[in-house]
């Protein structure tokens, strides 16, 4: 993940306004420790969360952050990527990403790609219309990056600034830049995209996703790998109509087919047995039928569930 680590300041501060932000809630140090805790079933190395931390929310976007803007250090990650649930492999947000850039690959062959936060390559490797050659790799996992040269890729271990300072890449120099799942974890959210930009070609797209905030069922079940140390940031569709305005790109936005029906089952399932409790269909069905009054109350809510109901959002921007 990409720690772009600055000075903290004193008071809390919205990235993306100058507006004074509400505070939401109180995130102690042992109250994190605990829900670690509980959603991996081990108890995490104390030093693993370093501070008390609160949630805050942008009185323009409505854009949750963190404060104080400490991301996940260096054990924290050690620690949590050693679980293999950490872990997607596939993504939804691949797919579609590389759906939309088959087209403009296929106009030449020197069309290159940068992915940021790329991990051990699984969206990389799926792109099979661009030259291994061609596909750029950048990570702070040294171990992923060393899986990623072995898949033939251009691979570096580092920040975009230690990245391009070494030569890595030219600035303007990729038609397409993609990063997944990297915008909620940095301290500067707006610094970090702005560099993102900076490797785009003119014209050139930038595609972000993150999870969609709050998530379909974080009313009623906290999600600890949806806030700090782990996530600084929770973004919404205004925050990131916000981030184009501030960095002056276009934007359009895509989500996958996301149902109240289908969330609300979800939903019930969590509750009932927790993020990683088995629970056969059979099962399911059984206790849908018993507790049927919470399965409703679950399916209402999710119809309520505006502008977007799915829990990721993908974020294509057009630089100029």
């Amino acid at each position: 993940m990409m720690n772009l680590i600055g000075e903290i300041q004193p008071v809390s501060k919205s990235p993306l306004s100058t507006l004074p932000p509400k505070k939401i809630r109180d995130l102690p140090r042992t109250f994190l420790l605990d829900r670690l805790a509980d959603y991996y079933g081990a108890r995490p190395p104390a030093e693993a969360v370093e501070c008390d931390y609160a949630l805050w929310e942008c009185a323009e976007t409505g854009l949750q952050f963190a404060w104080p803007a400490v991301p996940g250090s260096l054990r924290f990650y050690e620690w949590v990527s050693g679980f293999a649930s950490y872990y997607p492999g596939i993504r939804w947000e691949y797919g579609e990403v590389r759906r939309r850039l088959a087209a403009d690959a296929g106009t030449g062959k020197n069309f290159k790609l940068l992915d940021v936060g790329c991990g051990k390559g699984d969206f990389l490797q799926g792109l099979d219309f661009i030259p291994s050659e061609n596909k750029y790799a950048l990570d702070l996992n040294e171990p992923a990056v060393v899986e990623c040269r072995r898949l033939g890729f251009q691979a570096c271990c580092g920040t975009m600034d230690t990245a391009l300072a070494a030569g890595f890449f030219k600035a303007g120099e990729f038609p397409a830049v993609t990063s997944f799942h990297c915008l909620e974890h940095v301290d500067q959210p707006v610094e970090f995209v702005r560099s993102l930009m900076g490797a785009v070609a003119p014209g050139g797209r930038l595609f972000i996703s993150t999870p969609y905030s709050p998530m379909s069922f974080e009313p009623e079940w906290f999600d600890i790998l949806n806030h700090p140390p782990h996530h600084m940031t929770r973004w919404n569709l205004a925050a990131y109509q916000r981030l184009a305005e501030i960095t002056g790109a276009k934007m359009r936005y895509f989500t996958p087919p996301s149902s109240p029906f289908r969330r609300a089952v979800r939903n019930f399932r969590l509750l009932q047995y927790g993020p990683h409790g088995p629970a056969g269909k059979a099962a399911l069905l059984k206790d849908l039928v018993r507790r049927f009054p919470e399965f409703l109350r679950h399916y209402r809510k999710q119809k309520q569930r505006l502008p977007v109901g799915a829990d990721v959002i993908l974020v294509e921007f057009t630089v100029s």
